[in-house]
């Protein structure tokens, strides 16, 4: 059994490997962390880097330019340190530290004397490597440095996960089973990938490399048995032992794909002690060698199976994973063989192809291979391979014409089928049962749909249709189901689909539709629930909708009666007044009286106009026919000449009479007169005026929050287009890149800054100007912000 210490070490190798990004190409985001981080602290070197089983590898750098490689052993790193804690390492002289002084990364070149890291690590906790900054002078880092280079190690966490949702989203447009690699395994290119299993799970999750080996797509996880069966036959004993045993020992041996590729595989398995609970087996993989395509009679000993298998057609789809098959007309089968055979084998006895496919996906195989034959275009679809005793699969059909010159009426169409291997694709037949849906709507008085992701199949219920109106549309594809939800609600249905599937969320829509044919407007409640497979992923999407006409209908009158006990429950105010029917005041409280009367005493049935000289008369009689008519009417402000207050009056109905709630926004009147004041003002200066958020404390939502007009007449952008937004892109590419660095610098630091240079606008044209960098805080809420002022000048 290994030590903890060896498992934990092979999980965070496993982290790694499943982010696929050692020995990747140069990436704009980690490039410009780099680059800020070098300017921001004036130091020597800036590096992003990977912590691997045996090596320190750079995924970028700024600095660090006598070593040429683009990576050092792991133990003369200082990095390997970091990673070993949450918490930032911080070391003013690595010539006193007695974990690197004997480096020879600091008694050597480089030179390394001060260093600063910062793990970074996966959304699981996984310290899978550091931002670290580097001088080769003793310095003291600052808590305000340490703050701010553990900023941008979180950039760094954002780009990783941006990143690796950006892969994931490529693999979903790719094939489920790949004709070869996508990569050439050159050198060090994707060498190193793994494997886990929980206890004595069937299924094992599978990193992005290891995908890549086994020319998988979108299949994180694999049957355990299926990824054994790889290796071949004369080393699988040996496999077995060294797996079983779990001890960290590195064992060799290869694996054959279906296409009859050959890898050589290193590998080390771990096992977590049975007292931690759950057993976890993890296995690191390294490619250390691939064998070109061999012809089959070149792997001496192990002849392909599926050859002998050719002369009978069940046996053949029960075996094979991806194949041909060559029909005539009639649809019947006349050869097949393997996606690569030069020649196929003839088939004899000529079965229907559709035969070996459920009778519920017939219908749309045969309507897309007439439709082949009639446009001769190519086309996709998707059906369950029906073999007797097993369980059934679902393939992947590419429909197409033979060669020109090969085409015949006995070789009139090219099936080539893929059955899907992960298991999101195994899924049960009776989820698109017909009855299932009937039963969910009898039991909840809705009209339901389900949609299959990776089949692509939709079931959509006669009720479902009856509801929407859709009886006569066609609704056999997720696209047209789209168009009539898009159709209805008047939103983006299309992303509201994605979004659910993609994050696994439910969602609600409550809409108002009016459909031609009925008199009135009809309320839907549309529903969206995600199906989860149980690998992390979404394998369906289940869909509801429900007529609740008569529900809002009761709703919009309660919420109409309740409106004026809302507003009483919603609003403090500073006073009430009770009115009769006739305008006169029955009563007035302690709190109302100064603001009203002054000093004055109060008269009993006083009319309301002699109460507040003044007052409008005519609307205040308009706002009381509203509140009779409507229950509510809109707030009412008046200037009291007698206090010399500005009250807004909020009208609320009662049986003899109305109560009027005062509110005194005297101070909100004079400050709104100022703010006026002050924005007239500003909007006559030609210089743009631009207020931000704090850079250094937002790292992920740096946003404009003020601009003045002058802006539109320098930049030629719209002020409301840009409020809200991260300005970002108004100075990235506008600025020469060193006056670009230190904007950045000053933002980042909260540090004034003039500089003079030039803009560059949307049409081309450079700008000479002045900017002038100012933070400051505001005083009543403690909140840091940045003044931005841009001063276009002659020269």
């Amino acid at each position: 059994m290994t030590k903890p210490n060896e498992v934990a070490e092979a999980l965070r190798l496993a982290e790694l490997y499943q982010l696929a990004i050692l020995d990747t190409q140069p990436e704009e985001g980690f490039e410009a962390v780099v680059d800020l981080g070098v300017s921001a602290f004036n130091c020597s070197s800036c590096i992003v880097s990977f912590v691997d089983s045996d090596r320190q590898w750079f995924k970028a750098r700024r600095g660090f330019n006598s070593l040429h490689a683009d990576e050092t052993p792991r133990d003369i790193s200082i990095c390997t340190h970091t990673i070993k804690k949450d918490e930032p390492m911080v070391i003013p002289d690595c010539t006193q530290d007695e974990r690197v002084k004997d480096s020879p990364l600091v008694t050597g070149s480089p030179w390394i004397r001060a260093y600063l890291g910062v793990p970074i690590k996966t959304p699981t906790g996984a310290r899978v490597g550091s931002f670290c900054l580097i001088d080769t002078s003793p310095r003291t880092w600052s808590s305000a440095e340490i703050k701010m280079a553990k900023s941008m190690a979180a950039l760094v966490e954002v780009s990783l996960a941006n990143r690796q949702q950006q892969a994931q989203g490529a693999y979903s447009r790719e094939p489920i089973f790949q004709n070869g690699h996508r990569s050439d395994f050159a050198g060090h290119e994707q060498s190193y990938a793994s494997w886990r299993r929980h206890g004595d799970e069937s299924f094992i999750a599978l990193s992005p490399n290891l995908e890549d080996w086994l020319c998988l797509s979108h299949s994180p996880r694999v049957s355990w048995a299926w990824f054994n069966g790889l290796i071949v036959r004369e080393h699988r004993h040996d496999v077995e032992l060294a797996r079983e045993l779990g001890n960290g020992q590195v064992f060799q041996y290869q694996i054959q794909l279906p296409n009859g590729r050959l890898l050589t595989l290193k590998e080390r398995t771990y096992k977590t002690p049975e007292e931690e609970g759950e057993a976890l087996t993890v296995g690191l993989l390294q490619n250390i060698a691939v064998a070109a395509q061999l012809p089959r009679t070149a792997v001496q000993g192990r002849p392909n199976p599926l050859d002998a298998l050719k002369t009978n057609t069940l046996s053949f789809l029960a075996e094979s994973t991806r194949g041909k098959l060559v029909l005539d007309l009639n649809f019947k089968l006349v050869q097949l063989g393997q996606v690569d055979d030069s020649e196929l084998h003839r088939v004899k006895d000529n079965p229907s192809v559709l035969d070996f496919i459920y009778e519920e996906d017939r219908e749309n195989l045969v309507r897309e291979m007439e439709t082949v034959l009639g446009t001769r275009l190519k086309k996709k679809a998707f059906a369950r391979i029906r073999l007797p005793d097993s369980k059934p699969v679902w393939a992947r059909f590419v429909i197409d014409r033979p060669a020109p010159g090969i085409e015949t009426s006995r070789k009139a169409l090219v099936l080539q089928y893929t059955k899907m291997v992960n298991e999101s694709t195994m899924v049960d037949r009776n989820l698109f049962d017909q009855t299932l849906l009937g039963m969910t709507e009898k039991l909840g008085g809705l009209g339901t749909w389900f949609y299959h992701v990776d089949s692509g199949l939709l079931k959509v219920s006669d009720q479902f249709k009856a509801i929407c109106k859709a009886t006569e549309l066609p609704l056999g594809s997720i696209f047209e189901l789209t168009e009539l939800l898009t159709r209805l609600t008047g939103k983006n249905m299309a992303s509201t689909l994605i979004e659910c599937i993609n994050n696994r969320q439910a969602a609600h829509i409550e809409c108002e539709v009016n459909f031609e044919r009925l008199t009135g407007q009809r309320w839907f409640r549309f529903s969206f629930q995600p199906i989860s497979n149980g690998l992390g992923s979404s394998s369906g999407l289940y869909g509801s909708v429900e007529d609740i006409t008569h529900t809002k209908h009761l709703a919009q009158e309660l919420s109409r009666k309740s409106t004026a006990l809302n507003q009483v429950l919603n609003t403090l105010t500073d006073g009430t007044l009770e009115l009769d029917e006739a305008l006169q005041v029955e009563a007035m409280d302690a709190k109302a009286r100064p603001l009203i009367l002054g000093k004055e005493t109060f008269i009993y049935q006083a009319a309301i106009a002699d109460v507040l000289p003044g007052l409008d008369l005519l609307e205040f009689r308009k706002r009381q026919s509203e509140l009779r008519r409507q229950g509510t009417t809109g707030d009412f402000e008046f200037f009291n000449t007698r206090t010399n207050r500005w009250l807004r009056l909020k009208f609320l109905p009662r049986e003899d009479g109305l109560t009027i709630l005062l509110r005194d926004i005297t101070q909100r009147k004079a400050m709104y007169r100022d703010l006026f004041m002050v924005g007239s003002a500003i909007e006559q200066i030609n210089e743009v005026i631009m207020v931000t958020n704090d850079l250094g404390s937002n790292a992920t939502s740096f946003q404009c929050i003020y601009l003045n007009s002058a802006f539109e007449n320098v930049t030629g952008q719209a002020v409301a287009k840009w409020l809200g937004r991260n300005p970002y892109p108004l100075i990235a590419d506008r600025l020469p890149l060193r006056d670009f660095r230190k904007l950045l610098v000053s933002l980042l630091k909260r540090e004034k800054l003039t500089i003079k240079t030039r803009y560059e606008t949307d049409n081309g044209a450079h700008v000479p100007c002045e900017i002038l960098v100012s933070p400051f805080v505001d005083k009543e809420t403690g909140t840091p912000w940045s003044l931005i002022v841009f001063r276009p000048s002659s020269t």
